[in-house]
């Protein structure tokens, strides 16, 4: 590899964690006053660092090796005057009181610079999360859930050591290297220029080796967010993989994701080791060359014993914040990454938002009309093309078809989780992009296909519905649903936790939940995903009784791909490959 093709990346590694660190410039600044405090105290701290090893000196010149010790006049005759005994207590003293202002100061200074790392973390995650949440469905389909959590847990603690603790720890190493250089240049100008014969090949190494470490990790990171997708899929599904006895069969593929994870992570970790391995040979060799040229210049009488042991002392302190430099820079490399890996999220412009002069929706009738939608998937595949029907305020209206049809796109039109691409869904007669999708979403009530509960309690998954609501509302609710039943036979009523994703429960009562939610809601429009989906014949027709009663007030949409004997429905749409096959009134029919 040629040098310019080794300076190119080099700016362009700059560049990527110039680039991280302008991003997330906003979220530092809050913590501006932390920072400067930090930093004072590391000034402080390396102050005193600096002045550690001078009592050491006047111990070795003034006791051990008297009358060779250049001081100044007046510092001379002080010294000369004390006691031997008060010289030697004094000098341990200082050493004593320089230590302990230095481990005082950076005691402080981590824990202020903690805070400040744990305050940007939190607002990091808050920001991410936040973001997660209003970023369309389909953007949340195409990736892995589990690399997404690794960006929202572990990229982000990476990140803490770019955006605060890097930056920090290279400036108080900057401090302690302009100190102790002042202090090596006081002592000897010429023995201080031959000590630092090892700082270019530190230098270089550190650079090299960087660069290295940073495609490393860069791929380890994306291995592990693979790994932990397949984890938590598998994991999701054990179950199935069980009843088909295809759990050996996907542990066998997930132990050679693992083992190629294990293999990148051990590349990284070799790299780091070699380049602080490394660091340490070429600075103890800086330092047998100091000792060479060091006693020379004590046998000429050019520099005290104890001017070249304290020499020898500042030379290794100053090594220590060049090793320091290259770990900071190794960290960053990696932080970087994972800051890049965060910012792709956080840069990702949701597409689906509100308009510039977007109106408040009001209690809406419930009127809804397609006129001549088309939805296009990024892919290209078309889900909707020219569909067009009207849903009269108050009215039920089942949506069949075979399943890919296009049903759970339509419904996901009218909370807007989806845009047409062409066409225009109205609501009362106004394009709903015209309204702000809070207030938009307020007018509906959703039931999934698949029923999503958290872990929370049975009151709490259906008042997600309706923050706000009652016990009492809650409870009329869930006897609307059916959930009464059940939930008294649960070992703590309606208190009791459902587990993640509903896991204690059966499809059909967590479906029963799901249907009390929207219940609960009290939108004027309520759509339902197969919510017969789980449900036996005596649950089936105590939903249908509620809807009935519902229907009354509502706009209802269930949607289905086949009939179901009873349902009350007054027009049926069929669409078949994402067109309108039939369009009829079902007036009358029981």
């Amino acid at each position: 590899m040629n040098s310019g093709s080794r300076i190119d990346r080099f700016r362009t590694s700059l560049a990527r964690s110039g680039r991280v660190l302008r991003f997330f410039a906003p979220t530092v600044r809050p913590q501006a006053g932390r920072l400067a405090v930090a930093l004072a105290l590391s000034a402080l701290a390396v102050l005193a660092e600096v002045l550690r090893p001078l009592p050491l000196q006047v111990v070795i010149d003034q006791v051990l090796v008297p009358n060779r010790a250049p001081h100044p006049s007046w510092l001379a005759h002080s010294i000369d005057a004390l006691p031997v005994r008060t010289l030697i207590i004094g000098a341990a003293l200082a050493t004593l009181l320089a230590s302990a202002l230095a481990g005082l100061f950076e005691y402080v200074r981590t824990i202020v610079l903690s805070e400040a790392a744990q305050r940007v973390v939190a607002r990091i995650r808050r920001d991410l999360f936040r973001h997660l949440m209003i970023l369309p469905s389909q953007w949340h389909t195409r990736r892995s859930h589990g690399d997404v959590l690794l960006r929202l847990t572990g990229d982000i603690v990476m990140l803490r050591e770019l955006l605060v603790g890097s930056l920090l720890d290279a400036a108080a190493s900057v401090l302690l290297i302009v100190g102790t250089l002042g202090m090596m240049l006081w002592l000897d100008a010429g023995l201080t220029l031959i000590s630092l014969v090892a700082v270019p090949p530190v230098a270089v190494l550190g650079t090299l080796l960087t660069r290295k470490i940073r495609r490393v990790v860069r791929r380890t990171r994306e291995k592990e967010g693979a790994l932990a997708g397949r984890s938590g899929e598998a994991l999701g599904a054990v179950a199935m993989l069980q009843a088909f006895g295809a759990a050996a069969q996907v542990a066998g593929a997930f132990e050679r994701e693992n083992r190629s994870n294990l293999r990148s992570s051990l590349k990284a970790s070799r790299l780091e080791a070699l380049l602080a391995r490394s660091l340490d040979l070429m600075t103890s060799a800086g330092v047998a060359v100091t000792i060479v040229f060091g006693t020379f210049a004590v046998l000429r009488g050019d520099l005290t014993a104890g001017g070249l042991i304290v020499f020898l002392t500042y030379q290794r302190v100053l090594y220590r914040p060049l090793r320091r430099l290259a770990q900071v820079v190794s960290r960053s490399a990696k932080a970087a990454v994972c800051g890049e890996r965060v910012a792709e999220v956080l840069r990702t412009v949701p597409t689906i938002t509100d308009r510039v002069a977007a109106r408040t929706c009001e209690r809406a009738s419930g009127r809804l009309e397609f006129e001549n939608v088309g939805v296009r998937y990024e892919r290209g595949d078309l889900a909707l093309d020219d569909v067009s029907f009207e849903v009269p305020a108050g009215s039920i209206g089942a949506i069949r078809g075979e399943s890919g049809a296009g049903k759970s796109t339509l419904l996901a039109l009218v909370p807007r989780l989806v845009d047409p691409t062409s066409g225009r869904v109205l609501l009362d007669g106004v394009d709903l992009r015209e309204y702000t999708l809070e207030s938009l979403r307020r007018q509906v009530a959703v039931v999934f296909q698949d029923s999503v509960l958290l872990g929370l309690t049975v009151s709490e998954n259906i008042a997600l519905g309706d923050p706000d609501a009652t016990q009492e509302a809650i409870h009329a609710a869930a006897e609307c649903a059916g959930v009464h039943r059940f939930a008294a036979e649960l070992p703590n009523g309606f208190d009791t936790v459902v587990g993640e994703r509903g896991a204690e429960l059966s499809g059909g009562q967590r479906q029963r939940i799901a249907i009390a939610r929207a219940t609960l809601r009290n939108a004027p429009i309520l759509v339902l995903d197969e919510p017969f989906a789980h449900l036996d014949d005596a649950s089936r027709d105590h939903v249908l009784a509620a809807l009935r009663t519902l229907a009354k007030s509502r706009t209802v949409l269930i949607v289905t791909h086949r009939e179901h004997p009873g349902l009350v429905a007054d027009f049926e749409i069929v669409l078949a490959g994402g067109r309108v096959a039939s369009h009829r009134s079902l007036a009358g029919v029981a």
